[in-house]
């Protein structure tokens, strides 16, 4: 199929989930007042719209739908970037330490209740967590100004597990409440997300997918293999630094928003293989418009499911990733044996 009938599907579909989503919830509002809603919001009037559902789109769904769907192309555009950097379609942002890193100035920052002081610190020390665990894998796994990516994933493994070990040691020293902060967090949830959110991490966001967009060429030089991508021009060094700076802001500030939200990185990129191919010049817009598509369908489960009870969306995309990444296991393993 071709990229652009792809990428027009996509789009239609995440406008479609969007409002469909908006409307969904304790209080259903049909999708055409959930449109009338969202153009008076930005001052077209197409009429006049009610009250309550202004208060309920604008004020309480309306953030936490545009965190989901942004949360959800970053992740998405991540995983693709971190499958280009490792040329292995199997892995995931947090094979560098970022979601570790993420949870490490999580949890330091709810055993100083600096996070009851001011809402922007809990996210603000998720991010530099990220940062600081990710640059010291990278750091590690450098020697004579080269980072072979065997010593990449391992060094990402053994760091990830250290710095477990350490959020382990702070949670049995921290009190109930804390613990149920950190795992509340840790769960990965969109719930009680503001316009708060949305002002510290939209355009940031947004700016950093669209540099993504920029590296899909050389992505493609990258995958086939570092001694042919310096020939053609392109170091691979240089390239493999900026990718991992790259998905390590995205990721960082994705996490800090939301908290770990597990395997939308390594499934969405996955099954896009499989209807555009394996060209990043093709996967990276359509990892974009369909993670945005995947989280919001999460989320809009997760609160549906069992309501009023919610559940955390975390949970809903494990629940669909583990099957996956199963499924994916067994079949590499038998095409191993053929």
């Amino acid at each position: 199929m071709q990229l652009k009938k792809v990428l027009i599907i996509l789009f239609f579909l995440l406008l479609t989930v969007f409002i469909i989503s908006i409307g969904v919830g304790s209080v259903f509002i049909p999708p055409l007042r959930v449109l009338k809603a969202l153009l008076s919001l930005i001052g077209i009037n197409l009429g006049p719209a009610n009250d309550m559902d202004l208060t309920i789109v604008g004020q309480i769904r309306l953030p936490r739908i545009i965190i989901a769907m942004i949360v959800g192309m970053s992740l998405s555009i991540a995983g693709a970037l971190v499958q280009g950097l490792y040329r292995n379609p199997m892995a995931d942002p947090g094979i560098i330490g970022t979601s570790s890193g993420a949870s490490l100035g999580a949890i330091i920052c709810i055993a100083f209740s600096l996070n009851t002081i001011n809402i922007f610190y809990l996210p603000l020390f998720a991010f530099a967590g990220a940062l600081l665990i990710s640059f010291l894998v990278y750091r590690l796994s450098t020697k004579n100004n080269k980072t072979p990516i065997t010593n990449l994933i391992l060094i990402g493994i053994a760091v990830s597990t250290f710095v477990s070990s350490i959020n382990s040691l702070i949670l049995s020293n921290i009190n109930q409440y804390q613990v149920s902060e950190y795992i509340f967090w840790m769960l990965g949830s969109l719930d009680g997300r503001s316009w708060v959110h949305v002002k510290i991490s939209f355009v940031p966001l947004c700016v950093l997918i669209l540099c993504s967009l920029l590296f899909a060429k050389r992505i493609n030089i990258l995958i086939l293999g570092e001694e042919e991508s310096f020939t053609i021009g392109v170091n691979p060094e240089k390239l493999k630094k900026a990718l991992l700076f790259l998905v390590s802001l995205i990721t960082g500030i994705a996490v800090s928003v939301s908290g770990p939200i597990s395997f939308v990185g390594l499934i969405v990129p996955h099954m896009l293989r499989l209807i555009v191919g394996s060209d990043y010049r093709r996967l990276i817009p359509a990892s974009v418009l369909s993670g945005g598509i995947f989280l919001i369908v999460c989320d809009t489960i997760a609160r549906v499911l069992f309501s009023p009870v919610e559940v955390k969306v975390g949970i809903i995309t494990s629940l669909v990733g583990v099957p996956y990444f199963l499924y994916l296991l067994k079949k590499r393993e038998n095409e191993v044996s053929v």
